[in-house]
């Protein structure tokens, strides 16, 4: 163990390195008959966005999305955006692409390009998977805790597994109560969801799935009350989430094609199930070869393939970092073969793939340098960003030189959009212009949007990389840090270490085998 590597005494536990208080806490130790192996999965969904602006179809799509995955005879309540199936409340986007040249060129001239994409985007009906039960409402959360403490009042009937998405704020406070954003700008904080758990008999195992913003203080469950600062919880709770508390989560999208989705849900339950959210095989997930998908192994999949700005984290991370005080100048002086010899399978193929992708592969201090770069925000070559830059500045020439010859030719384009002569003036040059186009009018002005927006999506990668970096140095803590508390003579707190670790590692969903794919259909 590191000289600067601590474990904090046993009172945030209530533990004691006596006897007494060995033997009393012994129970949490994992038995051989897993509450998560032997009890029936309950499911509850909570998906939607704060208003409807915010309401994307990837958050819909995650929820259609896990339905499919859910066995069909678990019983599952799912709450979403205003409650009401019949409701045009789900956000997508049209393919500008698909519309005629006229209308697409008229829309990059005389509007700017998030105008463009604002009045691109259409609403529809809901379609869940499954039947709707109500809004995303905390009104509606709290009236199905109610009906789950009367479920397991007498003994405990399931394994609760709760699942949210949608979208994530920071507590201006404090980014350890982060919220939930709830339909109708409410909001639902971890201490919130505390409050609610802990109304269930100590028994009943809950597992949380939460990909929205700031997600990663929903972590804080694992403590009494939702507070970092307390004991932890004398419950089997585990959960994952898409984002570290500080950091934004990819996945609320409006754009409707499912096969090119790159976020947490995405990775996460592919790797956990062995099928993606269009159907396909995902395989080699088993790590340890033991014949089933963990959680963990899942985790670590993600960790490894998660193709955006995510940086996930789970419950024993936060466990090991309120529990064992270390100075990171210290931990990561560790050789990296020492750290791989540590982990867990699943955790070697997340550290080795992150070595490669970050070019990190051939040294001993790996850790060490990508834990100095993380903290000088080094993140790689800026190329990509000067690309977009040029490529912003070479649109925005060509679309001033455009909208110029436009209004000459069509000098009612810049009266009132209210009036019959815009609205004549607008259609004539809509339809001039998709002629024109056959001679290859107006192509440098389609041109240069078309590499701006490939030079914004290379950009996206390239802000992938600053996340891979960060998984890369907080997986090689994580291990480091469980090393150093089994290393500890706490067997209490190492008992309650194991116990958590155990239950991340539970197969939540088994391997689905047939997975009908219902073709979902926008159009305005």
């Amino acid at each position: 163990m590191s000289p600067h590597t601590h474990i904090l005494p046993n009172s945030p536990l209530r533990l004691t390195r006596n006897l007494v208080g060995i033997l009393t806490l012994l129970p949490l130790a994992v038995s051989a008959n897993d509450p998560r192996d032997t009890l029936p999965l309950r499911a509850v969904i909570v998906g939607g966005g704060p208003n409807l602006e915010n309401n994307q179809c990837a958050i819909e799509s995650n929820v259609r999305y896990l339905n499919r995955l859910l066995p069909a005879t678990t019983p599952r309540t799912t709450l979403f955006a205003d409650g009401n199936p019949d409701s045009p409340t789900v956000l997508y986007d049209i393919d500008a692409r698909k519309q005629p040249v006229g209308e697409r060129v008229l829309r990059l001239l005389l509007k700017d390009r998030e105008a463009i994409e604002v009045s691109s985007t259409q609403y529809k009906k809901p379609n869940l998977g499954s039947r709707l039960d109500g809004a995303t409402k905390p009104t509606e959360v709290r009236r199905i805790f109610s009906r789950l403490v009367e479920e397991n009042r007498d003994r405990p009937t399931s394994h609760l597994f709760l699942y949210f998405t949608g979208h994530g704020s920071s507590d201006r406070q404090s980014n350890e109560n982060n919220l939930f954003d709830m339909w109708g700008e409410e909001a639902f904080t971890v201490r919130d969801l505390a409050k609610q758990i802990a109304r269930l008999p100590t028994n009943v195992p809950v597992t949380l799935v939460m990909v929205q913003c700031h997600s990663g203080s929903f972590a804080n469950l694992i403590f009494e009350g939702g507070d970092p600062r307390a004991d932890a919880v004398d419950r089997d709770i585990v959960g994952y989430f898409a984002a570290i508390k500080e950091r934004l989560a990819a996945g609320c999208t409006s754009e409707v094609n499912e096969a090119e989705y790159r976020d947490f849900t995405s990775y996460f339950f592919a790797a956990l199930t062995g099928r993606d959210r269009v159907g396909r095989k995902v395989a080699g997930i088993d790590y340890n070869k033991d014949g089933r998908i963990g959680m963990d192994e899942a985790y670590c999949y993600t960790l490894a393939n998660d193709r955006s700005v995510d940086v996930p984290v789970c419950t024993s991370d936060i466990f090991l970092r309120r529990f064992v005080l270390h100075r990171d100048t210290e931990v990561f002086k560790t050789p990296y073969s020492k750290v791989y010899e540590w982990a867990t399978p699943a955790q070697r193929y997340a550290l080795a793939s992150l070595s490669r992708t970050l070019k990190r592969d051939k040294t001993e201090n790996r850790l060490q340098q990508a834990y100095e770069d993380m903290v000088q925000h080094n993140y790689g070559s800026i190329e990509g960003f000067r690309d977009m830059e040029e490529a912003r500045r070479i649109f925005n020439k060509e679309r001033q030189s455009a909208r110029r010859k436009l209004l000459a030719r069509y000098p009612a384009l810049n009266s009132d959009p209210s009036t019959g002569a815009y609205e004549r003036a607008y259609q004539r040059a809509a339809n001039a212009i998709t002629e024109d186009a056959k001679q290859g009018e107006w192509q440098d002005l389609l041109n240069s949007e078309e590499r701006l927006s490939t030079s914004e999506s290379n950009g996206e990668k390239l802000e992938a990389l600053e996340s891979y970096l960060i998984r890369f140095v907080r997986l090689g803590k994580s291990v480091i840090l469980a090393h150093q508390l089994r290393e500890s003579g706490n067997p209490p707190l190492i008992n309650r270490f194991e116990r958590l670790v155990k239950a991340e590692s539970a197969s939540l969903l088994a391997p689905v085998t047939n997975f009908p794919q219902e073709q979902v259909r926008y159009s305005p």
